[in-house]
């Protein structure tokens, strides 16, 4: 018989994966592919099928529509929100502002390095910033604090 902690290790370090691969298509071309956050989302969904995982759609539906906001004020980007949603469906509610703080810790030096890029290269108009990584590297930090993945 397969173990919980082996099908929730495997499906974690799976997430990690794509999430790594929307790291490289973020920098590369500013695009979070659509069929990457669909299996990160069917992943969640198996991961509380047959794993240890969490399953919290209120916190995703309430992003959801926040980020719904966000995105027709201009403040984030399309990608960026339908990742991070599909992300909170497997954080417990009492790791999301973890979550989002370790992630907005790790968007500042994104930030901080468009600032100075732009400054630098004298560019007109406004960049974008690849903030998938942040989103990736926020929660990989939070997923290593409540799952026992490479530990």
């Amino acid at each position: 018989m397969i173990n919980q902690e082996v099908i929730n290790d495997a499906i974690i370090l799976t997430i990690w994966l794509c999430l790594l691969i929307s790291c490289y298509t973020d920098i590369k071309y500013r695009i979070i592919s659509n069929y990457i956050v669909i299996i990160i989302f069917i992943l969640a969904i198996l991961n509380y099928a047959f794993g240890l995982g969490a399953l919290n759609y209120s916190a995703s539906g309430i992003f959801l529509v926040c980020g719904l906001l966000m995105f027709y004020c201009r403040f984030a980007g399309a990608g960026d929100i339908k990742l991070i949603t599909a992300l909170l469906i497997t954080i417990p509610a009492d790791s999301i502002i973890f979550f989002f703080v370790v992630t907005t810790f790790l968007g500042l030096p994104l930030a901080i390095f468009a600032i100075i890029y732009k400054w630098l290269k004298k560019v007109e108009g406004g960049i974008t910033l690849p903030y998938g990584v942040a989103i990736t590297g926020g929660y990989i930090v939070t997923s290593i604090t409540f799952f026992e993945a490479l530990l």
